[in-house]
C-alpha cells in the first residue's frame, strides 16, 4: 500500500475561482486572499503589486465593480462577506499616493502589437503586453483615452483624477497611446501589415434599438451620448430644465448612471424596466442609492410605443408579470392581458444596451474569441488578428462590466503570446477551498465595514465622489476578516497539533504561491501529523499518496531527523 503524506498545497478561494456551481468569483482573477493578508499585515506596497499583476484598473474596480467576489466569499455563510471592493480601492489609492512605479517582467523582445481602442480592455491588454516586453501601441479615435471609463462612468463613481493616475501607471509600464486615430478599413489593413499582431478592442458603443414605434422621435436619445456630454463637460448641450421629467428605459448600469446624473442636473428621472429590481444587471446597492437620491422606478413595465404630445412624449407600457426562469438565469416577464399604461415625460433615454461596431475589419469576419477571422486580409496578415473586451461579446447583459473585460484581456494576451511562440505556463487546476472545508471554530463573528458616504442632501447639483476611502488602520482591521481560504498564513495551528512532527521555519510570510513555512520531520510522521492537516482553519494542507505528481513538491517540505545534526544524511528525503 502506498504511504500517505501530508503537505502544504494551495487551494483556490471561491472569491477567486470559477466552478461548476455557477460561481464566477473575480473575473479579473485578483489574488484576493494574498492581497488581503498583506493588507492585514500593513504591507500595503506588496499588496498593491499583487493587485497590479492582474488589474491595471484596481482603483476603479474598487469603486464601480459589481463585486461578484463578495457574493462568492465564504464569509457570507459565516456572518457577512469581506469588504473586498473597499480594500482593493484602499490599497490601489495608497499605491498611487506613494508614487509606486510599475514593474517590468521582461526586457524588450522586439515584437509589436497594435491595440485598436483605449477602453478598459484595450488598455489592459496593452499593459499586460508592455510589462512582458512587447511594444504596445494603442489607437484611439477620440481626443482622449479611456473609452467606457471616461465616456460612460460618471465622476461621482470614478473621479477623473483617479483615472488619470491609473492611465499614468499604464503609460509608465511602456504603453504608447495615439489619440485622434479613427481606424477605417484602409488603416486596419495597414496595421495588419505593419505590426506583428493586432488586437481589436473597440468596445460596444453602438446603441441597440428597442424596436418600438416612436423611438426615433425628437426627445428620444441614447444613454451613451447622454453620459458623454455629462462626462465631457458638455452638460449645456443636454438643455435639461429644472424638474424636467426624464424616463430611462433599461435595467443596467448605464440606466442607473443616467438616472443619477439626471438628479444632479435638477431633473426628475423615472427608470422603466420590464423585470423587477432582483433581475436588474445593475447591483442592488446602486438601486437603493438612486431611490435615496430621488429616482423613481416603474418595474414590470414593457415599452410598447412612444408618441409625441403637445407637452412632450407619451410612453405606452404593457404591465408585466414574472414567469419561469429563462436562458439568462432570470425570471422571464410575461404580459398581463389588457393592462396598458400611458406615462408622460419630457424626455426619454434608451439604456437597453449597446453592441459592437466592427465595420473597419472588412466585409466579412468571424469572431472566435480570442481570435478574429478576417478573410479579407492576406493569409499572413489574417493570422495576426485578435479580439478582446466587449467587442468580442456582442449584445449581452454583461457589456460594460469593466472587471469582466480585464479578464478577457488576460485571455487574449495569453493567446497573442502563444501565437509568438511563447511557452505560457497555465494555471494549475486546484481544488476549491469551499466553506465546508474550513474550520470556522477558529474565527469570531464580526461586522462588515460601514463606509463613509457623502450625505444625500450634499449630492445635489454636483458630481463629488460619494463613497470615501478608509484609513490605514480600518483597512488593516477589515482585511483581517478574510478567512484567507486555501493558503497558509503561518497561523501555527498545524504546528501546535503536530506533536513535534513539524518544524517552524521562522521566515517572513510571502505571497508566493505554494510557499511553505513549516517542514515535516519524516521520521516522526504519525497520527498527530494528519491531525494537523484536519486542524488547518483555511484548508491549506492536503494529503497525497506516495508516487503522486506532487512527490517532488512534497520532498521540498520534508526533512529527516538526521539532517538536523552536523554531518547530514547519506540518503534522500
Amino acid at each position: 500500500m502506498k504511504k500517505l503524506f501530508p503537505l502544504y498545497y494551495n487551494k483556490v478561494s471561491p472569491c477567486y475561482s470559477r466552478d461548476h456551481l455557477g460561481n464566477h468569483g473575480c473575473y479579473a482573477r485578483n489574488d484576493i486572499p494574498r492581497f488581503l493578508h498583506l493588507a492585514e499585515l500593513g504591507r500595503f506596497e506588496e499588496a498593491f503589486y499583487v493587485l497590479k499583476e492582474t488589474n491595471p484598473f484596481s482603483s476603479g474596480c474598487g469603486r464601480f465593480c459589481d463585486h461578484p467576489c463578495e457574493t462568492a466569499c465564504n464569509r457570507t455563510k459565516f456572518d457577512e462577506p469581506v469588504d473586498i471592493k473597499a480594500m482593493e480601492r484602499f490599497i490601489s489609492d495608497w499605491g498611487y499616493k506613494n508614487n509606486l512605479e510599475p514593474k517590468k517582467l521582461a526586457e524588450e523582445n522586439g515584437k509589436t502589437v497594435a491595440v485598436i481602442g483605449s477602453g478598459p480592455a484595450g488598455l489592459s491588454a496593452a499593459y499586460f503586453l508592455a510589462r512582458l516586453g512587447y511594444r504596445a501601441d494603442v489607437y484611439e479615435k477620440a481626443d482622449r483615452p479611456g473609452g467606457l471609463l471616461t465616456q460612460g462612468i460618471p465622476a461621482f463613481r470614478y473621479p477623473r483624477d483617479i483615472f488619470e493616475k491609473e492611465l499614468a501607471f499604464i503609460k509608465k509600464a511602456g504603453v504608447n497611446i495615439k489619440c485622434n486615430e479613427n481606424i477605417n478599413k484602409d488603416k486596419f489593413l495597414n496595421l495588419a501589415r505593419e505590426y506583428d499582431a493586432v488586437i481589436v478592442s473597440t468596445g460596444a458603443h453602438k446603441p441597440v434599438e428597442i424596436g418600438i414605434e416612436g423611438e426615433k422621435l425628437a426627445g428620444v436619445e441614447s444613454a451613451i451620448p447622454f453620459l458623454q456630454k455629462v462626462n465631457f463637460d458638455q452638460v449645456s448641450d443636454l438643455k435639461i430644465k429644472k424638474d424636467e421629467k426624464i424616463c430611462i428605459i433599461g435595467g443596467g448600469y448605464s440606466a442607473i448612471d443616467v438616472a443619477r446624473c439626471s438628479t444632479r442636473l435638477g431633473a426628475n428621472p423615472t427608470v422603466v424596466y420590464r423585470r423587477t429590481e432582483d433581475e436588474m444587471t445593475a447591483h442592488s446597492g446602486e438601486v437603493a442609492d438612486t431611490i435615496a437620491e430621488g429616482v423613481d422606478y416603474k418595474f414590470l413595465r414593457q415599452p410598447l410605443k412612444i408618441e409625441k404630445t403637445k407637452k412632450g412624449l407619451r410612453l405606452h407600457v404593457q404591465v408585466m408579470k414574472l414567469g419561469p426562469v429563462d436562458e439568462s438565469g432570470r425570471a422571464k416577464p410575461f404580459a398581463v392581458p389588457g393592462l396598458i399604461e400611458k406615462l408622460e415625460f419630457d424626455r426619454i433615454v434608451l439604456a437597453i444596451g449597446d453592441r459592437p461596431d466592427l465595420y473597419f475589419v472588412g466585409e466579412s469576419f468571424t469572431v472566435d474569441f480570442p481570435r478574429m477571422l478576417c478573410p479579407d486580409l492576406q493569409d499572413g496578415d489574417s493570422e495576426k488578428i485578435f479580439i478582446t473586451g466587449d467587442a468580442s461579446m456582442g449584445h449581452v447583459d454583461s457589456v460594460g462590466m469593466v472587471v469582466r473585460v480585464v479578464g478577457l484581456a488576460q485571455d487574449t494576451v495569453k493567446a497573442v503570446r502563444e501565437f509568438f511562440g511563447e511557452d505560457v505556463e497555465s494555471d494549475i487546476k486546484r481544488d476549491v477551498a469551499y466553506y465546508s472545508t474550513l474550520n470556522t471554530k477558529y474565527f469570531e463573528k464580526t461586522g462588515r465595514l460601514v463606509e463613509d458616504e457623502l450625505p444625500v442632501e450634499d449630492r445635489e447639483a454636483n458630481f463629488e465622489e460619494i463613497v470615501q476611502t478608509v484609513d490605514d488602520d480600518m483597512a488593516m482591521l477589515m482585511s483581517s476578516r478574510c478567512f484567507n481560504c486555501g493558503i497558509c498564513i503561518q497561523c501555527d495551528w498545524c504546528y501546535h497539533y503536530s506533536d513535534g512532527s513539524l518544524m517552524k521555519m521562522h521566515k517572513e510570510w510571502t505571497p508566493k504561491k505554494d510557499e511553505h513555512f513549516y517542514e515535516f520531520l519524516e521520521d516522526k510522521l504519525g497520527d498527530a501529523t494528519y491531525k494537523s492537516v484536519e486542524a488547518c482553519p483555511r484548508s491549506a494542507l492536503t494529503v497525497t499518496k506516495e508516487g503522486s505528481k506532487l512527490d517532488d513538491f512534497r520532498k521540498e517540505q520534508y526533512i529527516s531527523a538526521c539532517e538536523l545534526f552536523d554531518g547530514g544524511c547519506d540518503h534522500d528525503h
